[in-house]
């Protein structure tokens, strides 16, 4: 077992895969960003997508462009499109859990799913606070330097500087809603989400605070910070 905590904490310090396998173990995905992959997304036709989000009522969570009016439901304008397809393609496959997302996605294709995150990533992101972003040094700190004496990552070494974003599987942090950003990472925190890609969100809410969870929300559902 400690064994495996190291390597689960050497591979979100790395961004690399486990070299070990483990018995028994589901796959925490079904994506895997290869070829195939990137160009089935560079495929997607948004106007498809857009179609698709009406016939579904995607609407009924999400809002008519991807913003929500419940704070409990995600903001989807914006979102990064490989990322948007990830979590589709999970909830297709158990893993990650929602019944009512599982029940939306299962008659879907893998090009009704691009189609549908080109719409949503072309949308125009939730604009979230009125204010400067949160100063407190101890946020700035997990949000810019992290914390090695807990081996955790700087939140933006993935997310981007300004909470926009990484590559592929990293999803925006601004534009939700604080409720939200809450229930996710303790989710993470507790193991009920699961399909984080070699466990490291579920490394890093492990080693949060509550405390410092409803700081980072705060944080990232203020106005977006300036560029240095």
């Amino acid at each position: 077992m400690e064994h495996m905590i190291v390597m689960r904490i050497l591979a979100v310090l790395t961004g690399t895969a486990l070299l070990v396998p483990i018995a028994g173990a589901e796959p925490s995905s079904q994506v895997a960003f290869d070829v195939p992959t990137v160009q089935l997304l560079r495929a997607a036709d948004a106007e498809r997508g857009e179609a698709l989000a009406q016939e579904k009522r995607c609407a009924r969570c999400h809002g008519d462009a991807g913003v929500s009016d419940d704070a409990e439901d995600t903001n989807i304008a914006g979102m990064r499109a490989s990322y948007f397809y990830k979590q589709l393609k999970d909830y297709q496959g158990g893993q990650r859990d929602n019944r009512d997302m599982k029940k939306q996605v299962r008659g879907l294709d893998d090009q009704q799913m691009v189609d549908l995150a080109a719409w949503y990533a072309n949308q125009e992101p939730a604009q979230m606070g009125t204010g400067a972003a949160n100063a407190d040094p101890a946020v700035l700190d997990l949000v810019f330097s992290g914390d090695p004496t807990r081996l955790l990552k700087a939140c933006s070494s993935c997310h981007g500087r300004r909470g926009e974003g990484g590559q592929f599987d990293s999803p925006p942090l601004t534009g939700q809603y604080p409720e939200y950003f809450i229930t996710t990472m303790t989710e993470f925190k507790e193991g009920e989400r699961a399909n984080d890609i070699y466990g490291r969100m579920r490394t890093i809410a492990e080693a949060l605070t509550e405390e410092e969870i409803e700081a980072l929300a705060a944080y990232y559902s203020a106005a977006l910070p300036e560029e240095e």
